[in-house]
């Protein structure tokens, strides 16, 4: 902007001053300069006030809004003197600007105030400030009671700590005489232990030499037997073939009976050692390295789960409940269903089969060791594959069970904890 429209700012004249509009009139001149002069002081001393007010009293509450209305007022006073001013001096531009300058401010005032309205109206009033200072005074008066009342309370305390005292001396006394009843019992503990490890190291040897002595003269009969077959097999007639192909049978029976022995005895001694195990993979090379018959077919409708378990285990169970499943299916379309269902703590396992079906009242049976029911006889079974699998779930917290029907087939089903 400059220097001319600057002065044009200030003076314009083009403009006549506004004592025209009143035609000079004296009388009412001088009362628009009385009244404009008085409220524009006016005006003035307010803000004057509101300032001396806040600086006294610190603690009043959104003095922002003082300042704001101060700055408002003193705009609306500056307005008025102006008005005095554009009666000889027609500077109706700077007017304009001071009246758009007080209209900035008030709005912004009334802005800033209305969010200020709830606040306000939700201080307390001088009558809730009286009930209050009225409730504080009862609750001094209150505290000067309970206080009388804890002085006599501590009085009886004493009284009761030191009877007390005695109790607990006794007490502490016929503590330590538990402690060292704990001690011997941990030091009996101990010596169980020991015993109990020796024992179980003993047996662990005992089953191993066990095995040693009797696999030893099994395969040497069984090699006797091969050599009777194969050097004097002409002489013998078909009855003592068949007998000596049945002692081969019994005592690769036995020799299979050994080794499942060994098997469910070191399930619950070796350490068990969990890990992420990948069930798909696990399962698909069982069923590859597994003899499963031509008509029979293993489906797995659902991909298996990563669970955390002990490998060699869990290779174990699927490995008996698929071998069951197969020596025991009937049917000339055979048909073995893997599949699991995700619960809130545990994996659900399925192994299905369409084979001869299991009577109701030897579900329980099944699982003993050593126990095989007459209707399901055969030459390879030694009783003690679904008692492996009862050790092993239970080993990895779970629990097993079957459903079946007699000539539809059976479904094992087992739970392992996630």
């Amino acid at each position: 902007m400059d220097l001319q429209n600057l002065h044009n700012f200030f003076y314009s004249g083009n403009f006549i001053p506004h004592g025209h509009c009143y035609q000079w009139k004296p009388e009412l001149v001088s009362l628009h300069i009385l009244s404009d002069v008085l409220i524009g002081l006016s005006y003035y001393s307010i803000p004057i006030t509101l300032v001396y007010f806040i600086r006294k009293r610190k603690d009043i509450p959104f003095q922002n809004i003082f300042l704001l209305f101060g700055a408002f007022i003193i705009s609306c006073g500056t307005t008025h003197i102006m008005e005095v001013w554009t009666l000889w001096h027609p500077n109706y531009w700077f007017a304009g600007a001071l009246k758009a300058l007080t209209a900035l401010i008030s709005f912004y005032t009334a802005l800033t105030l209305i969010p200020l309205v709830p606040k306000g109206l939700a201080l307390p009033s001088p009558a809730q400030l009286e009930t209050t200072n009225q409730a504080l005074m009862m609750e001094i008066m209150e505290r000067k009671r309970v206080e009388q009342e804890l002085r006599q309370y501590k009085e009886h305390l004493e009284e009761i700590v030191q009877t007390r005292t005695v109790e607990l001396e006794l007490a502490n006394a016929q503590l330590q005489q538990e402690i060292v009843q704990r001690q011997q019992s941990q030091d009996k503990m101990v010596g169980l232990l020991k015993e109990l490890r020796s024992a179980n190291q003993e047996l662990n040897d005992f089953a191993y030499v066990v095995s040693h002595d009797l696999k030893a003269p099994l395969r040497g009969i069984t090699s006797l037997s091969e050599w009777l077959l194969a050097d004097y097999g002409e002489e013998f007639d078909e009855e003592g073939k068949k007998m000596v192909n049945l002692m081969i049978s019994r005592v690769q029976r036995l020799h299979q009976l050994i080794d499942d022995i060994l098997k469910y005895s070191r399930v619950g001694r070796a350490k068990v050692e969990k890990k992420n195990i990948n069930l798909n993979k696990v399962v698909t090379e069982l069923v590859e390295v597994l003899n499963i018959r031509e008509n029979i077919k293993v489906e797995i409708p659902n991909q298996l789960p990563t669970i955390f378990c002990d490998k060699t285990r869990i290779e174990q169970l699927f490995q008996n409940l698929i071998t069951n499943a197969i020596k025991f299916i009937d049917k000339p379309e055979g048909l073995i269903k893997i599949s699991y269902v995700d619960e809130e703590e545990y994996y659900k396992f399925s192994v299905a089969d369409n084979g001869i079906g299991i009577e109701s009242q030897h579900f329980e049976k099944i699982f003993q060791l050593f126990q095989k029911l007459t209707s399901l006889q055969d030459s390879d079974s030694t009783g003690v594959g679904l008692a492996l699998v009862k050790k092993i779930v239970e080993l990895h917290d779970g629990k097993v069970w079957v459903e079946s029907e007699v000539g539809v087939g059976s479904n094992f089903v087992f739970t392992i904890k996630k």
